[in-house]
C-alpha cells in the first residue's frame, strides 16, 4: 500500500499526465519521488532501464511515458507509435518485476476498445470487437500493455494485483500539446478557436457530422484517481 515515504518513480514526468501526477503527489505530501529526463534515461534501451531499476529500486511506478499523437499522426506513423510504446512499456515491465516493486500503474487508452462499443464504454467491451482502423498501431501497443499487466501479475505475483492498468478517457489539462502534429481533440479545438480570435475570423468550421459524443477528463483528476487506487490496492482483484 502506498505510503508517504514510498520511493516513487514517475516515468514521463514532463507530459500532460506526468505533470499532473507530480503536482498531485507533491501536494499530498509524497516527497521521495524519482524522475529522469529523456536525455538522462532512454526508456527504449532495455539495458539502461534495467540498470536504473537495479540502482534506484523504486517501490511504486507510474507509467505515464510513451509516444502519443493525434489522429493524423496515428494514421501516418502507426509503426512508430506501436514499436516505441511497446519498447518503453516492455522494458519497464521487465525491469520492475525483477526488483522490490510494490505496485505499478499502467495508463492505457480508450482507443483499445472496439470502434462500435456502446457509449459510455463498459469495461467488458475490451477485446469484444474490431478497433478503429486509424488508431490500430497505437491501440495495439496499449492493448498489449494491459495484457502484460495480467501476465506479470500471474507469473510473478501469484495473481496479486501488483501491475494495475487504468484506462482513462481523453485527457485535457495543463501542459497539453497545442500543435498540428500532436494535439488531441480538446487542445486542437482550443487552438483553432484561439487562432480564429487572433485572426479576427467570424466563424470556425469543425469537421464531422456533430453527432459523435466524446468523454473528457481533467488530467489532475486522473492523477488523483491513480493515487487513490494505489492507496487502496489491497482491495483490488
Amino acid at each position: 500500500i502506498m505510503r508517504k515515504q514510498s520511493k516513487i518513480y514517475v516515468a514521463g514526468h514532463t507530459g500532460l499526465l506526468g505533470t499532473a501526477l507530480m503536482k498531485e503527489l507533491q501536494e499530498k505530501g509524497y516527497k521521495n519521488i524519482i524522475v529522469r529526463a529523456h536525455k538522462e534515461l532512454e526508456l527504449k534501451d532495455s539495458g539502461l532501464v534495467n540498470d536504473f531499476f537495479a540502482r534506484e529500486r523504486p517501490e511504486i511506478v507510474f507509467m505515464a511515458a510513451g509516444r502519443a499523437g493525434n489522429l493524423n499522426r496515428c494514421i501516418t506513423h502507426p509503426a512508430t507509435l506501436y514499436s516505441e510504446n511497446s519498447l518503453i512499456q516492455n522494458n519497464i515491465f521487465a525491469a520492475a518485476s525483477q526488483y522490490e516493486l510494490e505496485h505499478l500503474i499502467y495508463f492505457g487508452s480508450s482507443c483499445i476498445y472496439p470502434n462500435d462499443a456502446k457509449q459510455p464504454i463498459p469495461e467488458e467491451a475490451f477485446l469484444s470487437g474490431p478497433l478503429e482502423e486509424a488508431t490500430e498501431g497505437y491501440a495495439a501497443a496499449k492493448m498489449s500493455g494491459v495484457m502484460a499487466c495480467r501476465a506479470y501479475n500471474s507469473q510473478y505475483y501469484n495473481g496479486a494485483c501488483r501491475f494495475i492498468a487504468l484506462i482513462p478517457n481523453t485527457l485535457y489539462g495543463p501542459n497539453d500539446h497545442f500543435s498540428l502534429e500532436h494535439s488531441h481533440v480538446f487542445s486542437a479545438l482550443i487552438m483553432r478557436f484561439h487562432e480564429a480570435v487572433e485572426k479576427g475570423l467570424d466563424e470556425v468550421t469543425l469537421w464531422g457530422s456533430g453527432k459523435p459524443r466524446r468523454e473528457f477528463i481533467f488530467s489532475e483528476d486522473i492523477a488523483d484517481a491513480a493515487i487513490f487506487v494505489l492507496k487502496n490496492a489491497g482491495k483490488l482483484e
